[in-house]
This record gives C-alpha cells, structure tokens and sequence, in this order.
C-alpha cells in the first residue's frame, strides 16, 4: 500500500477519513473532511472519490458524503460486539422495564485506555448524559471505565495511572493515589459507584461482566440516574444479578463453536 510524504499508507488515510464522522457531523463536504483531518484538498478529494466508489462512503444529493449503509453492513454482519449486543440485549430490556432510569452497555479498551459504549436505554425522564451510542470516554473517568479496569491486569492499571490524567469536567491533573484507592474499592464491593461526577446531579452504577472460565473482564453494565431518583440498594440488587446473567450467557457464548469469538484485550 503506497505511503504519502508523511509516510501514511493510503489505508490510513482512508481511516483517518472515516474517523471525522460523528453524530454532530455525520455529513461533510470534501473541504470540511480536509480541514479536519489536515490533508490537502487534492489528496482529500481522490480519497474521498475511491471510498465512494469502492462503497465505504456515500455521495449525498448536495455533494456531501457519509458513511455508507455499506460500511455499516459488512462491520456489523461479523463483528464481535454485534455477537455482545445480542446477548446483552434481554439482559438490558428486562432491566429497563423494571428501571425507569439511563442503561448501559460498555466495553474496555485497553489498548487506548478508553471505555466504548455498545448499547443505551434511555430513561423516560430529563436526564443529562455525557456518553452516546458508539462513543468513547477516557478509562479513568467514569464509573464502567474504572469497574473494568478494576478487575484487568495489573499492566493496564500501570499504563493509566503513569499517564497523564487529567478531570473532564475541570481539567484539573487527578491523583494517581486517589484512582488506585478507587480500584481497590470497586474490587472489594464487586461494583463502581460514583455521585455526583461529570454531572452533577446524576448517579452512576456499573458492574462488570466476565467469561467465568477465565475471569476476564469483557464489559460493564451500568445504570445512570437521577441521585434524587435512585434507590441505591434496589438498583445494585438488579444491576448484580443482570451483571451475573450476562457473564453466563458470555461464558455460554465462548464455548460455542459456531460463536465469531468474544474474545477482547483483558490487559492482563
């Protein structure tokens, strides 16, 4: 694959492309494309022209593209967490008819300290919430991050806290001393719980979900809720079984032969 000046392969051009589209912008002009990824608007516009035709992005009535269905279809028919979804969903459903509160599904990565979030549930009242539907969050900062990284290697929580940490709401540097004390509470109680973090008035509830035969951690489930809201002891009750219930059916899932694999990096 031929290199640019910059010594990038056109693929990851092509990925840094694919990467200016989100739910604020999931529309761009070639020029906007350029401006946000840096590369020059020739360059930009034969990229742009080859994954149009190619099928990974799609020319819209006014000249602007998206990513296309295409690409949706062939990353969704195969992948791994569509396989995670799949499993979490009665888990979450029966959790949301019984919760009239935020629920979510997230899985670690940490390979970029970072948590992504699979799947939501909204809650039926005004609720403010920072994470989104195939977003992402810094692994240190929130309360599925930290219960999954509780429970990885001793390697991954060694990278996070030799980092740069840094408070998303104040920006102000965080104590390494503070997020160690946090992990080796959430490993005792089994579950994350912060009040009162990015927002203000909110609650958050995570707990984390494992393949049994191995103890490795494969995602979270959590909960949001208005603090005002919440009943504490009501939600950890549903939110830990839920959490076991989905650790059975991974562990289920791995031992299935015809399963894509829901192996993940445990950081161990």
């Amino acid at each position: 694959m031929a290199n640019s000046r910059s010594g990038e392969s056109v693929l990851q051009r092509a990925m840094r492309i694919l990467e200016c589209f989100h739910p604020d912008q999931p529309r761009l002009t070639a020029a906007q494309v350029a401006a946000a990824t840096g590369l020059s608007r020739s360059t930009t516009h034969r990229l742009v022209t080859e994954m149009t035709s190619v099928g990974m992005l799609q020319r819209l009535p006014d000249g602007s593209v998206t990513v296309s269905d295409h690409s949706w279809e062939t990353s969704v028919r195969c992948s791994p967490l569509e396989q995670l979804r799949d499993l979490a969903r009665p888990v979450l459903e029966d959790l949301h008819a019984h919760f009239d509160h935020h629920l979510f599904l997230a899985v670690p990565d940490f390979g970029e300290l970072s948590v992504l979030y699979l799947e939501h549930y909204d809650a039926q009242y005004p609720l403010r919430i920072v994470s989104r539907h195939a977003s992402r969050l810094p692994i240190h900062d929130n309360s599925a991050g930290l219960t999954m990284l509780a429970f990885a290697g001793a390697a991954s929580v060694g990278r996070v806290l030799d980092g740069p940490l840094s408070d998303r709401v104040t920006g102000e540097p965080v104590d390494p001393a503070r997020i160690r004390a946090e992990l080796r509470r959430i490993r005792h109680q089994g579950y994350g719980h912060i009040v009162g973090g990015m927002v203000t008035e909110n609650t958050s509830f995570a707990v984390p979900c494992f393949t049994l035969t191995d103890r490795s951690v494969q995602c979270a489930l959590g909960l949001v809720a208005r603090t005002d809201r919440c009943d504490h002891d009501e939600v950890l009750a549903a939110l830990t079984a839920a959490g076991r219930q989905l650790s059975v059916a991974l562990t289920a899932a791995q031992s299935d032969p015809h399963s894509p694999g829901l192996s993940r990096s445990t950081g161990r």
